[in-house]
């Protein structure tokens, strides 16, 4: 091993450097609901409003994008228009 490899090697942090894992907070019942009910709420929004992305996007076949390619797709969509509006200004 040479001087170059010890290097590396010893810039990796040792187990004990890493921070430690928390604890989940353990819920009541009551709580837990709770939880569940923020969270399919948190998801019946993000389900939405992928749904009204995928309707302003530009694709030919209307099937259901799945969510990375629905962010891709925007993401390439974006890159298009913005490349437009440069070629209009010049």
């Amino acid at each position: 091993m040479n001087n170059e490899e010890k290097f590396v090697y010893n810039d990796i942090p040792s187990s004990s450097t890493l921070q430690p894992t928390r604890k989940k907070r353990k819920l009541n019942g009551q709580q837990r609901d709770e939880a569940t009910i923020r969270e399919k709420h948190r998801m019946l929004k993000l389900n939405k409003a992928y749904t009204q992305l995928r309707l302003v996007l530009p694709v030919e076949n209307r099937c259901k994008l799945s969510r990375i390619e629905t962010l891709r797709t925007a993401v390439n969509y974006i890159h298009l228009l913005n490349q437009l509006l440069e070629v209009n200004n010049s």
